[in-house]
């Protein structure tokens, strides 16, 4: 397993430009789905990825990966990417978005656990503190309570594992393989499933589709090897609540494109968004890296 070298202040920017990225991708989806498949859509975008990241490796002298099972935590990572993709979008089709999205993000918090479980990291009462902040603005922002029980609720639940379960099989992954590489992997995996699923419902699309998927993949694959990186570089039970930052991201965007705003308990969730991230940075600044 590969000890991560601590440089949390720059893993924590790169989970924020990460969440950026990921956000706007978000925003323009929204739109897109109503005229694509779920799976057909994941399969050409992750196509444009793969071609993004091909020429990228190339420009910067590094090979292009094939799957190998003697790197089996990338197909791994792939196959968490690929089920939390799929889930998500699945689970939007039957559940309103706040409530979805309230669930999901409750993947900061299995992250935590999980690095604290399985990678023995050291863990404080501030880190619980700061995760939970976080987490309670998001519900403040979302508000999903009221909402009548349903199995379909686990979606998003799962779609929050399987996400946690790809940021910790990150850690796992040979030091020797570069980022893109990685994200190149990754991205293989979620092609090859979802263009499986996509040649039952395939559909015919024009270049305004094509134009829009086209920013998806470039704004994800700017994501990957940032996400990547920060895995890497930082202490996960560190980054985990900065993943939240993607809120404030998704309101300012909501404004710009659909006119929405914040009432007084939003604003309040968001101030403890990045309260929390706030928090976790001031609590370890100067505090010995263990070795």
């Amino acid at each position: 397993m590969v000890t991560p070298t601590r440089h949390n202040a720059r893993a924590a920017g790169a989970v924020v430009l990460a969440m950026a990225a990921i956000t706007a991708s978000d925003a323009l989806v929204k739109g897109l789905l109503e005229e694509i498949k779920p799976s057909q859509f994941i399969f050409v975008r992750a196509l444009v990825i793969l071609l993004i990241l091909g020429v990228v490796l190339v420009l910067n002298n590094q090979r292009i990966p094939l799957p190998s099972l003697r790197q089996p935590w990338s197909l791994v990572r792939g196959g968490c990417e690929l089920l939390s993709t799929s889930l998500w979008l699945f689970g939007l089709q039957f559940i309103a978005l706040p409530t979805a999205a309230a669930l999901a993000w409750t993947s900061p918090i299995m992250v935590t656990l999980l690095g604290i479980v399985i990678l023995r990291e050291a863990n404080s009462l501030w880190r619980w503190v700061s995760v939970l902040i976080g987490f309670i603005g998001v519900l403040c922002v979302t508000r999903p309570w009221g909402t009548e029980w349903s199995l379909l609720l686990l979606l998003p639940v799962a779609t929050a594992a399987a996400s946690a379960l790809r940021e910790i099989s990150t850690r796992f992954i040979e030091p020797s393989a570069h980022p893109l590489q990685v994200a190149f992997i990754t991205v293989l995996v979620v092609a090859v499933g979802s263009g499986i699923v996509s040649v039952f419902e395939w559909q015919s699309f024009g270049w305004k589709m094509a134009g829009g998927i086209l920013v998806s993949a470039l704004l994800v694959s700017a994501a990957f090897p940032l996400m990547i990186m920060a895995v890497r570089l930082g202490e996960i039970t560190f980054i985990a609540p900065f993943f939240f930052t993607a809120i404030p991201f998704a309101v300012i965007l909501g404004y710009v494109f659909w006119g929405d705003t914040l009432d007084g308990l939003a604003t309040l969730g968001v101030i403890a968004i990045i309260a929390g991230g706030w928090l976790t940075a001031q609590k370890t600044r100067g505090r010995p890296s263990p070795e």
